[in-house]
């Protein structure tokens, strides 16, 4: 996902507005029918307006080409949780398999049934609701 982001770099335009704030407008150009979109990236947010910094923690092309316009490496704008060495202490711990049901703890809880939520018995189209009248 980085490295694809990354190659589309090439066809956006940054404008900067906040050397402090490191905020900056990013122009896309239009491709196959598609573009001429702006986007607003806020570096020291981790934020851009197409949302898919918010959505996968990992910078994405509009937010990648400012970093680059700001000298600052977009590789360290990924969120910690996708380094390998998350990954290894993730696992890197002793998993202890479930014993039988038998032996676990009574639950301080009761499960309620919620008559409102319609579970299908049967494969194929749902039954109608509707009301028939004399038209019919």
């Amino acid at each position: 996902m980085f490295i694809s982001w990354q190659q589309k770099t090439i066809e956006h335009t940054v404008t900067k507005y906040s050397h402090s704030q490191q905020s900056a407008s990013v122009i896309t150009w239009r491709q196959n029918g598609h573009g001429i979109n702006t986007h607003v990236v806020k570096i020291a947010n981790r934020e851009c307006s197409c949302g898919k910094w918010n959505q996968f923690s990992i910078p994405c092309s509009h937010a990648q080409n400012v970093c680059g316009a700001y000298n600052i490496s977009a590789a360290s704008m990924v969120k910690d949780y996708y380094d390998l060495m998350a990954y290894n202490n993730t696992y890197s711990k002793h998993f202890e398999p479930v014993q039988s049901e038998d032996y676990w703890d009574d639950p301080n809880f009761q499960l309620v049934h919620d008559p409102t939520i319609r579970i299908s018995t049967c494969s194929g189209r749902n039954p109608t609701t509707r009301i028939h009248n004399e038209m019919d």
